[in-house]
């Protein structure tokens, strides 16, 4: 039996489970790191946030119980309450404001998605390592048909703290925008507004016939250089992406990619996309191989093995460092 086999990793969520009418992004996005880790040999389980308080105990119970785990945060807005003796390590993808000296100094390693905040951080942790988000390379790449590229899209819930500004700068300047997501229904007409939710197996082909897809982030991601998966997700389908310039971006993406800083240059940016989309399609689905193979959860989870394995006395696995196909 391999090192990977005897370990078993509990990931905690930050996030409900997922329900037959809806799955939230951060659901997503440990069940595509919990299924690459599972491919290196893991034994992986889930904890998620709960309102049932019965719930939410005996999952903690069972968690203490576990001795033999190492446990992987995937930090929300609110901190996991530790198991005393049993390895735990982060990874910070966002709500850097809500990180605390304290809180870093419980675990045993920290991942960060951004290069500034990671810098920041690291004299107040035990140890910490950069770790960018990615995609999920076995559902995110270049569709047949997408030479046909149609609407300018964009998926994204509409909140009190994320107004999407974006959005309605770019309708009122008469751009075609095909809009999904909560909150827009009272905002947008019908010829924009598209419904409420696309599936997740479904956002592959609704960013491969868009024409380019608009990404946006809270003023704390932009702030601490926190790139969305968004951004990840939409590169490996080789699709046109505008969205903000800001730090933290892997090396050679702002050449791929459609940036702006201030709304004249958002519109500019826009009013590019007739020509830019024809002339970025051969170049965006070469980057596409370049994302699925240096930047999925694949790469990622045999980085973070690498890691824990080390925590618990175990050895990495020999994986290729490829893209699922």
């Amino acid at each position: 039996m391999s090192g990977a086999a005897q370990m078993t990793v509990r990931l905690l969520l930050p996030c409900p489970p997922r329900t037959a009418a809806r799955a939230w992004g951060d659901w997503y996005f440990g069940h595509s790191l919990g299924a690459a880790l599972e491919r290196l040999g893991c034994t992986v389980r889930y904890s998620y946030r709960r309102d049932n308080v019965i719930t939410r105990l005996a999952t903690r119970l069972a968690r203490r119980l576990r001795r033999n785990e190492v446990e992987l945060v995937i930090r929300g807005k609110r901190v996991w309450r530790r198991i005393p003796g049993k390895p735990c390590v982060a990874w910070i993808i966002s709500q850097s404001d809500s990180v605390t000296a304290e809180e870093l100094r419980g675990y045993a390693h920290v991942f960060v998605a951004s290069p500034e905040f990671l810098a920041r951080i690291e004299g107040q942790c035990e140890s910490a390592s950069l770790l960018y988000q990615c995609t999920d390379a076995a559902r995110f790449a270049p569709q047949d048909g997408q030479d046909t590229r149609r609407r300018i899209l964009f998926v994204g819930n509409r909140r009190a703290y994320a107004p999407r500004d974006i959005v309605l700068k770019a309708i009122a300047a008469g751009h075609d925008i095909e809009v999904w997501g909560r909150g827009w229904d009272e905002v947008l007409d019908a010829g924009n507004y598209a419904g409420l939710h696309v599936e997740n197996a479904e956002l592959p082909a609704a960013y491969g016939r868009a024409k380019a897809v608009l990404n946006d982030h809270t003023d704390e991601m932009r702030r601490d250089g926190f790139v969305s998966n968004r951004v990840y997700d939409v590169l490996a389908c080789g699709t046109p992406l505008v969205t903000e310039r800001m730090a933290g971006l892997p090396d050679g993406f702002a050449e791929e990619l459609l940036l702006y800083g201030d709304e004249a240059e958002f519109l500019a940016r826009l009013e590019e996309l007739p020509d830019r989309a024809d002339q970025m399609t051969g170049r965006l689905r070469a980057f596409a191989a370049h994302v699925r193979a240096e930047h999925s959860f694949d790469v990622r989870a045999r980085d973070i093995f690498a890691v824990i394995a080390k925590l618990s006395g175990q050895s990495a696995p020999l994986a290729p460092r490829v893209a699922a196909p």
